[in-house]
């Protein structure tokens, strides 16, 4: 097994062991550990993202994206072509509809409404600035990678 394939298998052992740590419905985990365990078989993961309130989770992959929802079933895959990032910093012009919000990082998809991929990590206190940022720098690299 060569040292990728290796890491793979690592990276998707992490994801799956940080869902089952999670509090959420036994068919939920169930749905993470047997069907999108299989989904994952032989791809490149290099890294994820797990929602703890809704479960959701985005899989970072070679050159694409997979959103997961228990809630819902559903699991998307985006090309990196089609992903964006915007970065919103409300500290010093805060908005008037949301004035408690600070920090905003947003990645979305280019695709149509229904097949929507918006995955969003707000702050409104200052301290969860720097996790933000860390997450935000994360999908940058995973966005400019060659």
């Amino acid at each position: 097994m060569s040292p990728a394939e290796t890491f793979s298998m690592a990276a998707v052992q992490a994801f799956l062991d940080e869902v089952t740590a999670l509090k959420i419905s036994n068919s939920h985990n169930d749905w993470y550990q047997v069907d999108v365990a299989a989904v994952l078989d032989g791809c490149h993961v290099e890294g994820h993202e797990v929602d703890p309130v809704s479960g959701d989770a985005l899989l970072f992959l070679k050159s694409s994206l997979m959103f997961c929802s228990p809630e819902t079933g559903a699991m998307r895959h985006y090309p990196r072509s089609l992903v964006h990032c915007f970065v919103d910093d409300r500290r010093k012009r805060p908005d008037v509809n949301d004035p408690e919000l600070l920090y905003r990082g947003e990645l979305f998809s280019v695709t149509p409404e229904s097949e929507q991929l918006c995955w969003v990590r707000d702050c409104v206190t200052n301290h969860e600035i720097p996790i933000v940022q860390s997450a935000i720098s994360t999908w940058m690299r995973w966005l400019n990678k060659p």
